[in-house]
Formats: structure tokens, sequence, C-alpha cells
């Protein structure tokens, strides 16, 4: 079951507030493939929102390929495990980078970052 709270005060768009808290939900296995999404009224009834902003949130995930519309269904969730494993990935990837700029912030030289990193996966080839 979808857990939304927005923000209108955040600076963000809410339908970008949206879009970012599905995905995460994906990604974390709150939502799985084949959950029912609310409808775009009951979501925007339910946050005082207006309805064309879920509907931009819900068609960019369309888009992505990780929800769909089902006639007499509603709107599903498609993302399977190889979808969430992507975005399992790319919050990782997004993670390293946001750390390997504050170790780069706080002084850390690229060779001592490429020996934690030989540390971590051993020798190349490994």
């Amino acid at each position: 079951m979808l857990q939304l709270r927005v923000d209108p005060h955040s600076g963000i768009p809410i339908y970008l507030q949206i879009l970012s808290t599905i995905k995460d939900q994906i990604e974390h296995g709150v939502l799985r493939q084949g959950d029912t999404l609310p409808t775009v009224r009951q979501l925007a009834t339910e946050h005082r929102i207006a309805p064309n902003t879920v509907m931009k949130a819900y068609s960019e995930l369309q888009r992505e390929g990780l929800i769909e519309s089902r006639p007499g269904v509603g709107t599903v969730i498609t993302a399977g495990g190889m979808v969430q494993q992507d975005l399992q990935l790319n919050s990782a990837i997004q993670n390293f980078k946001d750390a390997t700029l504050r170790l780069r912030g706080i002084g850390m030289k690229r060779a001592a970052l490429q020996d934690l990193l030989h540390d971590t996966y051993g020798p190349e080839d490994a």
C-alpha cells in the first residue's frame, strides 16, 4: 500500500514528490509487482492536490515502465525484480557519488579512494 506524504512548502514540485516516493517504495519492496495504486482522484482528494499533478506523476511512471493502467483493475505496479534491481543500483550509485564528493571535500585523495575500493573489491580481475 502506498504511503505518501507531500509537502507543498518543500520547494520540490508535488508531482516529483509523488514520483520519487513511488520509486523509492518499489525499490525497497514496499510496493511490489501487481500492487494497485490509488486512483488519480483518490490520491488528489486525500492529499488535497490537483488531479493533473497526480496524473503527471503517474504518466512519468508509466513512461518509465513502472506502472500501467489496466481497465477494470486500476493503476498497477509493473516493476518486476529487474526493474527493482535497476532502481536499487541507480540509488546505490547516487549514494556512492554523494559519499565520494563528501570524502573529496574533506581532503581524501584519489589514491586513498582507489585503495579503499581495492580493499573492498579485491584485485581488479576478481
